[in-house]
């Protein structure tokens, strides 16, 4: 889980925390504060963990997606190198044929990853995705421009099986469906983050900021040298 998935869960459950001190002070928990009870205080929190609990259960199929596609993709630039060799032992093919294999191949070599972070901003989250959706999408792409020039050479024709046009091809299609399947499962997972953001962070009525005035409260009522008040000011309630 990455700092700022642990940073979520960490808010929510300290929100739980601060109900369970809450509940122990009784009848002197009394805030003139709607917003403050313990039931509307007790509903945030079970909120946010259920959402949470959507993100959680949104991140695997996303995660294991992008571990195929990574390591669909991983063999590629060795293969170039063997496809070039190939190429050169093809009869027939010219050192501009040469040059326009060298070229494709430099792209599809010099397009460096991207990964999908994490961000509490929904709008950071789909630009992110977008740039490592068009980083596979330009290298499946000069992958086909390749294949279309092998394929329009007459000569090339090698018996190798890992090496015809047809395997290359078929690792063409692995491709798009790989970086399709990524999309897919990034698209409910990206949902899930906003909503629980919005819970958690951006609402009128998030839980950040509604327990940190209950943590206020609290402090009105409690003696500062009290245990219950130190034991309450440890626990944080932080937006990234």
């Amino acid at each position: 889980m990455s700092k700022n998935e642990t940073g979520h869960a960490k808010n929510i459950a300290n929100a739980n925390l601060l109900c369970t001190h809450i509940i122990e002070l009784g009848a002197k928990y009394n805030p003139s504060n709607q917003k403050l009870l313990l039931a509307n205080l007790q509903n945030i929190y079970s909120t946010a963990f259920t959402h949470q609990e959507i993100v959680n259960n949104s991140v695997a199929p996303y995660s294991l997606a992008v571990d195929h596609r990574e390591k669909l993709f991983a063999p590629v630039s060795k293969k170039i190198t063997k496809l070039r060799k190939m190429y050169k032992a093809t009869e027939g093919v010219t050192a501009a044929q040469l040059e326009d294999f060298m070229t494709i191949a430099r792209r599809l070599k010099g397009i460096k990853k991207v990964s999908p972070l994490v961000t509490t901003d929904p709008s950071e989250e789909n630009n992110q995705i977008s740039a490592s959706q068009m980083s596979y999408d330009q290298r499946t792409n000069n992958y086909d421009l390749l294949i279309s020039l092998l394929e329009s050479t007459p000569g090339y024709t090698p018996n190798e099986t890992e090496y015809q046009v047809a395997t290359l091809k078929q690792e063409k299609t692995d491709m798009l469906q790989a970086t399709q399947s990524v999309s897919d499962f990034f698209i409910p997972l990206n949902t899930a983050r906003t909503v629980r953001n919005n819970t958690v962070y951006n609402s009128e009525d998030n839980l950040v900021d509604t327990f940190n005035k209950a943590k206020d409260y609290l402090f009105t009522i409690l003696d500062g040298n009290s245990p219950q008040y130190k034991a309450i000011s440890k626990i944080k309630f932080k937006k990234p």
